[in-house]
């Protein structure tokens, strides 16, 4: 292999190498974003105070009911003698002291299922449980809730565009770093249609070529993507709870696929661009 050839060689495997980095590193950003998502809404609790006429009992069984609704991830009773500690804590005094009763409700605490954290869901499971005899309040942070899931809207609505404007950029450049590659070899392309080829024994050998392209440079992206996810977990190990192996394998899968479906997809439509050609046209681009 020439010198010129071994250069624009190793220029299609650098380009496209760093492309496909950038496109996994935006792909793990997008990932981790519905990651966080997730976190968050599973630590959205709706508090479900119970009535102090109620005896432990009947509260118990209440949450196992809670328990098998449809909305429900999952359950925790906190007794009134358990509140009643927790402030005895933070104010310092004891209330019993001055009311001569134990102020706080039992209440049940419920994790809601990720489908069912927003705002209008919250508010229709609200006032089904306040149809409960037994349910006294319902106590949720509806602002919050809003605000997060606003702000989470927001921001994969960004990243998603962010992701498909990479990805038109990185066609473009995968696209115009194999199509100068294939390039050099137009005249080539033109003598084997002269002599009787057919087009797809022209074209098998620069699709087959791209496709070693495509698999090298997703599995060199993946290392280097590995790389630096370790380095981060190593630094800050709670990276791994927004970017799961399960995520990872996702991202890992997504470069190596979308590498090679670039770089086959850019060959095929170069080389047809240059064999439809004529032998004149090819001496003027």
């Amino acid at each position: 292999m020439s010198r010129p050839l071994k250069i624009q060689t190793f220029s299609v495997y650098s380009s496209t190498t760093l492309v496909l980095l950038l496109l996994g590193a935006m792909c793990a950003l997008l990932l981790s974003a519905h990651s966080l998502s997730d976190h968050l809404r599973r630590n959205m609790k709706m508090s479900v105070v119970v009535s102090s006429r109620i005896d432990e009992a009947e509260v118990l069984k209440f949450q196992k009911q809670l328990e098998k609704q449809k909305y429900v991830a999952g359950t925790e009773y906190i007794s009134g003698a358990q509140i009643l500690e927790e402030q005895k804590k933070e104010l310092g005094c004891d209330p019993v002291e001055f009311l001569g009763y134990n102020p706080y409700e039992p209440s049940i605490d419920l994790a809601l299922k990720n489908e069912y954290a927003h705002p209008d869901s919250m508010a229709r499971i609200e006032q089904q449980l306040l149809k409960d005899k037994r349910v006294s309040q319902v106590v949720y942070h509806r602002e919050i809730i809003e605000i997060v899931n606003d702000n989470i809207r927001k921001i994969a609505i960004a990243l998603f565009a962010m992701m498909i404007l990479l990805t038109l950029i990185s066609w473009s450049l995968i696209g115009n770093a194999v199509r100068l590659a294939i390039y050099s070899r137009r005249f080539l392309l033109h003598t084997m249609k002269l002599v009787g080829a057919s087009w797809g024994f022209i074209r098998r050998p620069f699709i087959l070529h791209n496709l070693r392209i495509g698999l090298l440079s997703g599995l060199l992206a993946d290392a280097l993507l590995g790389a630096i996810f370790y380095l981060l977990m190593q630094h800050e190990p709670a990276v791994i709870t927004m970017l799961p192996p399960l995520y990872l394998a996702a991202t890992a899968v997504a470069v190596l696929l979308f590498g090679v479906i670039m770089t086959v997809s850019c060959a095929y439509i170069s080389v047809e661009q240059f064999l439809r050609m004529r032998g004149n046209d090819l001496y003027f681009i």
